[in-house]
Parts: structure tokens; sequence; C-alpha cells
């Protein structure tokens, strides 16, 4: 089977074909950050073609694929009621990834962006994205619509919102999926799986001491906790939420101590006198360090539980991001020679997940 992919970052479809024992050959590779290709090549064999920018590559010099992936970034269509086809995403990420499926005729194609997507530019983004893919003959869900743009790609699509921790991995990770067949058939998205790993699950041995919050750090989020609770960004207790998961991975986790790099569940041990402490944080990417099996069923609604000053609270390490994303240990360990701590975050925040893709592939091949 001949791949390529656009945006490819760390490469999640070729880890997802690796992990199905797909037979396939990687025709190109496209990625313009440098530390993600340095991580690429690490962690797998060189493509075929290893471009560094989609807007710069001749589409005609690339061989039709079987299947082509992209994670195409999300930009409005300043369309104001034209309806103008390629002519209203021209200058847009997505024209280019487009173009190329219009060039290049891959038999099915993965495209991926956030749950954002369907609401961006109230909808128009996502409706002129689904009638530029499917008009001239395709279809959308199964069904024909009227065409609105003479130039559709006439591609038969299917779009569904997929969440990370319903295939096997404990992070609520919510994506839109569009997959595309150039040829009419029958498709439907994998169902949802039971969740049996959690959290604990996914953490790290022993981890360095470096990924700890100091007492002067927790003080600080302390003398702000008023002014973060106000904004709604603070150190937030969620009673609703007894799944033991992480919120999505984001790009963002080696960055400042105000960034908004992670959100994911606090959890603590319970004390006898402290009651369960779980905590919802929208401002550091941090965890409570010990862990017991028991919390589920420790929390007391009538005393909401407080953080205390001794607890020791730390980031989630490079690691436990890439196994949130569902990658191998041995691939994030040689993605680890070579890149630092803040690109392998920002790597884990930028990928697919990998546990996703696995069942969206399997059900297209």
């Amino acid at each position: 089977m001949k791949v390529g992919t656009d945006f490819s970052g760390i490469g999640a479809p070729e880890m997802a074909l690796i992990n199905l024992q797909v037979d396939f050959e990687q025709v190109f590779t496209c990625e313009i950050d440098k530390y993600a290709r340095q991580s690429y090549l690490a962690m797998h064999q060189a493509p075929g073609k290893f471009y560094n920018d989609i807007t710069e590559r001749d589409h005609k010099e690339v061989e039709q694929l079987d299947l082509y992936c992209a994670g195409f970034p999300c930009q409005a269509f300043s369309i104001a009621g034209q309806r103008k086809g390629f002519d209203d995403v021209r200058g847009t990420l997505f024209f280019n990834v487009a173009e190329f499926i219009q060039i290049n005729q891959p038999k099915m194609f993965i495209l991926e962006n956030v749950k954002g997507l369907l609401s961006h530019d109230n909808g128009r983004t996502y409706q002129t994205i689904t009638d530029i893919l499917t008009n001239g003959g395709g279809t959308l869900n199964g069904q024909m619509s009227l065409d609105v743009f003479e130039d559709g790609l006439g591609y038969h699509c299917y779009t569904q919102v997929l969440n990370t921790k319903d295939f096997g991995i404990p992070q609520n990770r919510e994506r839109i999926f569009i997959v595309g067949f150039k040829d009419f058939r029958e498709f439907s998205f994998p169902k949802a799986e039971p969740l049996e790993l959690r959290l604990k699950d996914m953490l790290q041995d022993n981890p360095n001491a470096k990924y700890y919050l100091s007492d002067k750090m927790i003080d600080y989020f302390y003398g702000n906790s008023q002014k973060n609770k106000d904004k709604g960004n603070g150190f937030r207790f969620n009673p609703t939420d007894g799944e033991c998961i992480s919120t999505s991975i984001t790009t963002k986790e080696g960055g400042g101590i105000e960034s908004n790099f992670l959100n994911l569940e606090w959890i603590a041990d319970y004390r006898a006198d402290e009651g369960l402490r779980i905590r919802k944080d929208n401002c550091a990417p941090c965890l409570l360090a010990s862990m017991k099996d028991d919390w589920q069923n420790t929390y007391s609604m009538g005393n909401p539980p407080i953080l205390k000053y001794s607890t020791k609270i730390r980031r989630l390490t490079p690691l436990e991001c890439w196994r949130l994303q569902a990658f191998p240990d041995d691939a994030f360990f040689k993605a680890q020679a070579v890149c630092s701590d803040t690109q392998l975050y920002k790597q884990a925040g930028n990928s697919i997940s990998v546990n996703v893709l696995e069942r969206i592939l399997n059900k297209m091949i």
C-alpha cells in the first residue's frame, strides 16, 4: 500500500499502520517543524521523499497513493456567500490539501482536525470543506446533496467526532475525522470500547525530580487561586468526573507556569481526615504524585476537599504524554535521544492519537 502524509508530525498514521502489521510504502512525508522531522526520522524508516512545506511541493511529481493522511490546521474562509469553490479556500492550508487530493486522486484519505472545526466561523469552514471534498458526484455520510461547488472533488466522505478515551487510552481528546473514498463504499466509524486503563496506569515509575513543583510554586498557585477561580481556569474541583483520565494533551507542556499547556485530572491518595482530593486544572499540567485505587469511592459532596501545602505535585513527563497518545515507549526513547523535553511535549500535543487511527484504518483497510 502506497502512503503519503502531510502535517506529518511524528508519524502517528505510520505508527498505526505498523501496529496493524500492514505492509506499506511511505511514498512521502511532509512536516515543516525541524524538531518533529528529527523525531520522525529517529522513529521511522526514511520516506521516499521528505518534504518540508506542503505549499512548495509539486503535487504532480507524487505517484498516486492508496492512502493519504493530513491533520491540517483550521483557518476561516472569507467566502462572504460567494461559493467560488477553490477560490474560497485559496491561501489556506486546506486549499493545499484539497489541491493535492485533486491532482493525486488517492484511493482513500483521512483528514483530522479539532472538534471546534464544526463550529468554526459559525460552521462555514466545515461546510465549505465538506462541500469541496464531496461536490461533483460524491456523498457525505452516505447521502448525496445538491452541489454548490462546480470544482468539487467528488469523494465519498464520512465524518465523525471520536474521543481518544473511547479506544483504550485514558485521554479526553475529541477530534473530528473525515474519511474519504474515491469510489463509493459503505463505511462506519469504529464503535466506542469500554475503557480499562486509567491515568495511573500511564504514569512513569520514579520520574525525575525536575518534574515536581517547588513549594514556592505551590504557594504561588494558592496565592492566585481566587483570581484563577474567578477566571474559571485555576485550581478547580470537579466532583462529576470520576473517570480518572487525562484531559486533552496540548502543545504547551514545556511553557511557563501561567501557560494553559495541559488540562488534566488532579488525583491524590485518600486521607481519612482530608477526604479525596481531585482537581481539574486549566493552568498547569500537574499530577499529584501518590494515587490509590479506592479514590473513586471516597468523595464527600458535603465537604469539598482542598489541596494541602504538603502535597507533592508534578507535571506529566514527556513519556507520559506520549503514552497518552498511544506511542510505544521504544519510539519515545528514540525521539528523546534527538529532542528536548520542550519539543517532545509539543510533538505529543500536535500528534493524532495512534489508537484512534488504528481503529479507523482497520475499518478502512
